[in-house]
């Protein structure tokens, strides 16, 4: 007879009883404890290039097919959070998601190419006012900021797009563009040492138009990855990967994930995903410029990879 058989021999039937309740007991309110939402969320970022909603407006000139080629994308990609990027807003988004699986959110701005969110239903949303310190120099751009609650957990998200031009130019250049770029750069730098200090979770997501890789040690990033709050520990998950989009044109990458450092240890190991397109490049113009770029975080992990 097995030690443990002789063990539970020994036991009165009404000891064992109260053994097994105990045990019952302690697996439900583990259970319990675990909030029923708690899942991996993907996230993504995601600049569609002057996606109107209408057919044949803008310099995509896009067609029906062309509209039901990005929901392919869009349903293969089957995201929980879409940060989106030069989109008109939620009637334009709809050609693309499902308005049956998400909600829109987009800056308030009165323009063609907003920033925004795509967010499945089901995953409870605040927007908070735009980010509009990014207008500068006319250059008028909002950030869109939404604070999504995930497994109980606040965390404030902010789709960007900045300005285009500077990619690897020192930002003391005297480049027109750099120079926008540089005036953008506090204010940015600004909504990260706010959100550090109040020690709520944030991810950056978006069009940075800035190649971190190209220069090792590039200010734009050492200003913005300064640790100072301790949460603006930054990480992107483009660092050091390849972009593939349209066979690498551009192999740097300009669209960003960054996630703080709380956030940082939710990011699911090896989870980073660059989506291509399958068509060939005289689709560019009907598709997008730039391919998603992907994530998966969960909020149940504390072990940072």
């Amino acid at each position: 007879m097995a030690n443990g058989d002789q063990f539970l021999r020994k036991i009165p039937q009404s000891e064992s009883l109260k053994l097994t309740s105990h045990l019952l007991f302690s697996i439900l309110v583990l259970l319990v404890s675990i909030p029923a939402d708690a899942k991996p969320i993907k996230i993504v970022t995601w600049n569609i290039e002057n996606l109107h909603d209408s057919n044949h407006e803008g310099p995509n000139d896009r067609t029906d097919a062309d509209y039901d080629r990005l929901s392919k994308y869009a349903r293969q990609m089957d995201a929980d959070i879409i940060a989106l990027q030069e989109v008109e807003g939620p009637s334009a988004a709809r050609r693309v998601f499902n308005p049956e699986q998400y909600r829109f959110f987009f800056s308030i701005r009165q323009a063609k190419m907003l920033t925004g969110f795509a967010v499945r239903k089901g995953i409870e949303v605040k927007q908070n006012p735009d980010l509009m310190g990014l207008n500068v120099d006319g250059y008028n751009r909002h950030g869109t900021d939404i604070t999504a609650i995930l497994a109980g957990h606040e965390v404030r998200m902010l789709s960007i797009h900045l300005k285009s031009g500077c990619w690897g130019d020192p930002m003391n250049s005297e480049k027109e563009a750099c120079k926008t770029l540089n005036a953008q750069l506090p204010i940015l730098e600004g909504w990260i040492d706010a959100r550090a200090a109040e020690g709520i979770p944030f991810i950056i997501m978006g069009d940075f138009n800035r190649r971190f890789d190209h220069n090792p040690g590039d200010t734009f990033w050492s200003e913005i990855d300064d640790g100072e709050p301790a949460n603006a520990d930054l990480y992107r998950v483009t660092e050091n990967q390849t972009d593939q989009c349209w066979g690498s044109r551009f192999p740097i990458f300009i669209d960003h994930i960054v996630l703080d450092r709380i956030s940082t240890h939710w990011l699911v190991k090896n989870s980073f995903h660059h989506m291509v397109y399958c068509e060939g490049p005289e689709y560019m113009s009907k598709l997008s410029d730039h391919c998603p770029v992907v994530a998966v975080i969960d909020t149940t992990l504390n072990s940072k990879h």
